[in-house]
């Protein structure tokens, strides 16, 4: 996202661009008729910079409100009559997003704007717009409808007292706020952060929400809707964060013990091990309040040792508080319940198991194993293993017993937690041994929420450092093991498969997030292999997710052989808009390939730092003629008024690098764009300049010179 002049960010000017344009060739669908080609003609030009948005997303997507069009949040052309009542239209035939995609053709447009000319009783008859463009065909454009009333008024601080406007919300009102907010509205967005910043009322909310639900328990957890206001919270600025976090953990303190249990324990913790807000909702939380949660009120026999058990191994995975402060709290938070010792064994028999437990199956009893004979537990379930410690024909009835149920996952888990319990005990190495034959083959067989938690478990016994070193190198052999790249092209394929919110797919981003920084080369060989341009479009945006904690190991990259992987890397780097990256972006800006020098330069003009535009005009020197052209852009859009000489130079044909008709018509554009008057009288002399031959060249230079120096003159040039 571009930043405007207050740093703040801004909604690109490819994007104003295309609104701008569908606005005009909605009038000219809705003035013409439909045998004319003016409409087509308009639609086209809104396909050609649809390709150009689509160069950086995989659709081009625009919120609905009754006020404007919104694009990530920010309005488009706020203000703008026209803009306001394009929008009108589509709000009032209930619509609240339309997404473009790769493939709209101009007749796929005109269609989509032609149902604008009937009216909101037509089309509700029909079935809504999303049943007409059914009808018409048209697959290359969605929308999505809304049936909630969505609340225009702004309320601010003076409103809270207003009688018409009842402090705190009810639960509707709120549920009209959460539907207005994530449709884009920046006002009920910033209402909505306000009743976040109120426990009482988000308590409120959330108790109502959940005892109004004629559902299962699952679903009346659900209908809190918690994870949309966790979720708007990590779309807030950085440093309001923490403090709206602590709110809503307060607002959950704020609830009945049986619907706060209930809610931590089957809700909250679960959500939290696979979804970031969630979990930073966790993380702000004490402890050894969320202990003391989950046992309140709770006696033995209304407790249950899976259940408790469950809860305290999430909590371990999540908080970031170490294992043993998680445990002590738990054990405190138990005794101070009343819970006797040997309950609490046996919570923490199952939390940090001492032996392997298998439950009954098939009505069978089978009775538990000591730990030592976990290894032998391996060749009961269905991983095929060429290691088999001791032939013991006790061992024998137990694996048929356990076949009907005992899953390969279940080895695994077992053995990563002995691995994370027990690491300096003696059968550490015989363990390891064992993992290194079965735990890339949770990955291949789809088991990726068993691999996402023997990844987290791994990573943090790897940088235990209390831990001896060599043992720390083997775990980290393991974590290398799972980010093979045969394994993460099964991992990002799957992430293309499965929609994301569900289970798969939020596991593979689990086990990704996991991975860390051992996933990295991987996944750009994986990248430099696919052959599909949508799927490489989809890696790409899926590593640039992960880019900003690992500029380091990207900017690694830079010096591979291959020209495609280094473009790759620098797209990648690009995303973050880090100066971190300028140092890498330094060397691949002399790289012999121009292709990876482009990109170099599309990176560079997301970079707000004066050493990104120092190496722009750097890029004016470049051979090829593309790569000048593209700098001379992006300096004149963000009006640089130091490569002012510099783009004088390439608009005059004249010092090194490609100064073909291209880059100098590009050149004379960007001084119109960064305004300074000095620029004035170069612009003059080639307006004025005349060819003995009367070429075509010398006319385009004179046209771009003449547009150049009505800019500077109407907005009275910059001196300075």
């Amino acid at each position: 996202m571009a930043r405007n002049i207050n740093g703040g960010p801004k909604v690109p000017a490819v994007v104003e661009r295309f609104v701008k344009q569908l606005v005009t060739t909605q009038k000219a669908v809705l003035l013409y008729p439909s045998a004319s080609s003016i409409p087509r003609e308009n639609a086209q030009e809104a396909v050609d910079i649809l390709r150009t948005i689509l160069g950086d997303s995989p659709e081009a997507r625009l919120g609905i409100s009754k006020s404007g069009v919104v694009f990530e949040g920010l309005p488009v052309f706020e203000g703008g009559a026209a803009y306001e009542s394009f929008a009108q239209e589509l709000y009032n035939r209930k619509l609240a997003e339309v997404r473009f995609h790769s493939g709209m053709t101009s007749d796929d447009l005109v269609r989509f704007l032609s149902i604008l000319k009937s009216s909101t009783e037509e089309l509700d008859s029909a079935g809504g717009y999303e049943n007409r463009l059914w009808d018409l065909g048209v697959d290359s454009i969605t929308v999505r409808e809304t049936q909630t009333k969505i609340v225009d008024a702004a309320v601010d601080e003076a409103e809270k007292d207003d009688p018409g406007e009842p402090w705190p919300p009810n639960r509707g009102r709120i549920e009209e706020i959460l539907a207005a907010a994530f449709g884009g509205r920046p006002r009920d967005q910033r209402l909505l952060v306000r009743i976040i910043e109120d426990p009482e009322a988000i308590s409120s909310y959330l108790r109502e929400s959940y005892t109004a639900s004629s559902g299962s328990p699952e679903e009346a957890l659900q209908a809190m809707r918690f994870n949309e206001l966790a979720h708007m919270i990590s779309q807030q600025p950085e440093e309001k964060r923490p403090a709206l976090l602590r709110a809503l953990a307060d607002a959950v303190k704020g609830l009945e013990h049986e619907i706060r249990q209930r809610f931590v324990m089957d809700k909250l913790l679960p959500d939290a091990r696979s979804n970031d807000a969630m979990a930073s909702v966790v993380r702000q939380m004490d402890v050894d309040d969320i202990c003391r949660l989950l046992v309140e009120g709770l006696d033995e026999a209304e407790a249950t040792v899976d259940g408790l058990s469950r809860a305290i191994r999430n909590l371990a995975l999540i908080s970031l508080a170490d294992r043993e402060e998680v445990f002590m709290a738990a054990g405190a938070s138990m005794r101070e319940a009343g819970m006797s010792e040997s309950f609490i064994d046996d919570v923490f028999e199952a939390v940090a198991p001492s032996r392997l437990m298998i439950d009954e199956h098939g009505g069978v009893n089978v009775e538990e194993q000591p730990i030592d004979s976990v290894l032998k537990f391996v060749d009961m379930a269905a991983i095929v293993s060429t290691r088999h410690f001791e032939d013991d024909s006790a061992v024998f009835d137990i694996q048929e017993e356990s076949r009907a149920g005992f899953t390969d996952g279940d080895v695994v888990r077992a053995l990563v937690t002995l691995v994370s319990v027990d690491a300096a005990g003696e059968r550490f190495n015989e363990i390891v041994a064992v993992l290194e034959d079965v735990l890339v083959l949770q990955i291949e067989r789809g088991d990726y929420d068993v691999a996402a938690d023997a990844a987290k478990a791994l990573s943090d016994v790897a940088g235990d450092m209390d831990i001896p070193q060599g043992r720390r190198e083997r775990v980290a052999g393991l974590l290398t093991s799972l980010a093979s790249a045969e394994a993460m092209a099964s991992v990002t394929k799957a992430m293309r498969v499965y929609r994301p919110g569900t289970t798969e797919h939020d596991a593979c981003k689990y086990l990704l997030d996991s991975l860390g920084r051992t996933a990295i080369d991987p996944l750009l060989e994986v990248l430099a292999d696919e052959p599909d341009m949508s799927a490489r479009k989809a890696l790409v945006d899926l590593i640039s997710e992960m880019a900003l904690e690992h500029i380091d190991e990207l900017s690694a990259r830079v010096t591979d052989q291959r020209w495609y992987v280094v473009r790759n890397v620098i797209s990648i780097l690009g995303k973050t808009r880090s100066s971190a990256i300028l140092p890498s972006l330094e060397r691949t800006l002399r790289h012999s390939d121009a292709r990876v020098r482009r990109e170099t330069i599309r990176a560079l003009s997301g970079v707000q730092d004066s050493l990104a535009y120092e190496m722009l005009i750097a890029a004016l020197q470049d051979s090829d003629a593309q790569n000048v052209q593209l700098a001379a852009r992006y300096l004149g859009i963000a009006k640089v008024r130091g490569a002012v000489q510099a783009l004088q130079q390439v608009a005059k044909g004249e010092g090194r690098g490609n100064r073909d008709l291209g880059p100098r018509v590009e050149a004379i554009e960007a001084l119109g764009g960064v305004g300074d008057a000095r620029s004035a009288p170069l612009l003059r002399s080639l307006i004025e300049k005349r060819s003995i031959l009367g070429s075509g060249k010398t006319r385009e230079i004179r046209s771009a010179a003449e547009s150049a120096l009505r800019i500077i003159e109407s907005s009275g040039g910059d001196h300075r």
